[in-house]
């Protein structure tokens, strides 16, 4: 048998070293047996104290731990964390410890006392937030009106859990309930702009079965039943204008756009008067104060496009009227030419004659509600979700700033454009005609609305619900109940 070389034989005596550390080392060639004695001296090192003196040396150096990740992952905290910015975030960071029993980790403060970053833990799950830097682009729900992101809580009391977060300051958006997905779940909006979906398991269902029951839903049974029935005269939505002096705003649309008053009711819940009026073919309802009314309500305006025959002689009469003017008649590239009123009341006129065979674009109603959200996706979203209106088109800048869309809900049209300039937000109000109220209203909550009223039958013959979106706007939902 051949004689091993003195690097095999070497590499044997390590191996055996290594694999029995308290064993005696056995018989080796002279030549390595001061290698292995050197090999047996660096087995053990570097030492504990050594190491431990260099980690806190690298820590007061560089002010952070070199392992942190290491240890991240050792401790099972997950890949990715949400990441909240708010307007307020040590206010947020208080309501969450108090209200969803949340811990704080850490807080990174910087000029002014503004939370630079922070984060705070909700059971096993690390969260992290910051005020708002608008100067980075980092803006939250309230400055943007809204926000595309719902958070997800499981708890093990739902029930329990929901009492104690509106105890301190959280809003319920949608009740607790049994929901068709084997939960019990409620929806929370916070004091900050974001919604937080709370749910405790209560049936371990299969896919195939949650599938199954969500096929079953009533908003399944809706689509077969067709379209709303609404009221004769209007349409699926009908802006809701409520003015501190709602004769004067009635008077207003009459001098300037010959509007018809076709009712006049009152008092109502708050003290005012409710009108409605029909300018064409579409209908507005004014409500709000007048001569006679206690009314202790808020003023609600909006903004419209309204197509008439000739579009000088009513924006001379809009500000023979009281309007003022926010731009005179002008000629524009996509076909129309159009002023910009606003009147008493703060309601934005954009007054149009399409220059065509018709004063109207081809199945344009003679008005058009208009928002003018900070941004328009979410809105969007919202009223696709909740209403299951359709994007008709879109025109945006190259940098994403949607200057105007056209959806549709039901028979109805509505415009928005991003703000801009004397355009701002409105907080406006309409009527929504649907085949089903009960099924858009919650279609209408887990969209992200907060609940005003659950649906219940009215003495004038509708069924109603109430919401407001996140973005201000109040949707007062109606159907007309069969006898």
């Amino acid at each position: 048998m051949p004689k091993r070389s003195l690097a095999e034989q070497l590499d044997q005596a390590v191996q055996a070293m290594l694999d029995h550390p308290g064993a005696e080392t056995s018989q080796v060639d002279s030549e390595i047996s001061p290698l292995l004695r050197i090999a047996a001296e660096l087995r053990n090192l570097p030492r504990e104290e050594f190491k431990t003196r260099l980690k806190r040396d690298l820590q007061g150096e560089l002010g952070l731990s070199l392992s942190a990740a290491a240890e991240t992952r050792a401790a099972g905290r997950p890949t990715a964390s949400p990441y909240l910015t708010l307007q307020n975030a040590a206010a947020a960071i208080d309501f969450y410890k108090r209200a969803f029993g949340a811990t704080e980790n850490m807080r990174l403060l910087g000029p002014g006392g503004k939370v630079i970053h922070a984060e705070i833990q909700i059971g096993n799950t690390p969260i992290l937030l910051s005020d708002e830097f608008p100067e980075y682009g980092s803006l939250g729900p309230k400055t943007l009106g809204g926000s595309p992101v719902r958070m997800q809580l499981n708890v093990d009391d739902v029930d329990a859990f929901v009492r104690h977060a509106v105890a301190e300051g959280a809003k319920v958006v949608r009740p607790v309930a049994d929901m068709f997905y084997g939960h019990r779940a409620g929806q929370l909006a916070d004091p900050f702009g974001y919604f937080w979906t709370v749910s405790t398991p209560i049936e371990n269902l299969s896919a195939p079965e949650i599938q199954r029951r969500f096929d079953a839903m009533p908003h399944h049974q809706e689509s077969a039943k067709g379209s709303a029935e609404v009221r004769k005269g209007f349409h699926t939505v009908t802006p809701y204008i409520v003015a501190q002096n709602a004769p004067s705003l009635i008077e207003f649309l009459q001098k300037t756009f010959h509007a018809e008053e076709t009712l006049r009711s009152g008092p109502g819940s708050e003290g005012g008067m409710h009108c409605e009026v029909r300018i064409g073919d579409s209908m507005l309802m004014v409500g709000g104060g007048g001569e006679g009314f206690a009314w202790k309500g808020q003023t609600r305006p909006c903004a419209f496009h309204i197509y008439v025959p000739d579009c000088d002689a009513t924006y001379e009469r809009a500000v023979a009227a009281g309007g003022v003017s926010l731009g005179k008649p002008a000629d524009q590239f996509y076909g129309e030419r159009s002023a910009n009123v606003r009147d008493e009341a703060g309601n934005l006129w954009y007054i149009a004659t399409y220059k065509g065979e018709d004063y109207k674009w081809p199945g344009a109603p003679t008005i058009q509600p208009s928002l003018h959200p900070l941004r328009a996706e979410p809105v969007i979203s919202f009223l696709k979700n909740a209403f299951g209106a359709t994007e008709l088109g879109r025109h945006a800048t190259p940098d994403g700033v949607i200057r105007h869309a056209t959806v549709k809900v039901g028979d109805a049209l509505m415009e928005m454009g991003e703000s801009h300039g004397p355009f701002q937000p409105m907080a406006s109000s309409f009527m929504l005609y649907v085949p089903d109220v009960d099924a858009t209203y919650q279609r209408a909550l887990a969209a992200g609305a907060t609940s005003m009223s659950e649906p219940a039958n009215q003495s004038y013959g509708d069924r109603t619900g109430a919401v407001s979106d996140a973005f201000g706007n109040q949707w007062y939902i109606a159907t007309p109940v069969r006898g």
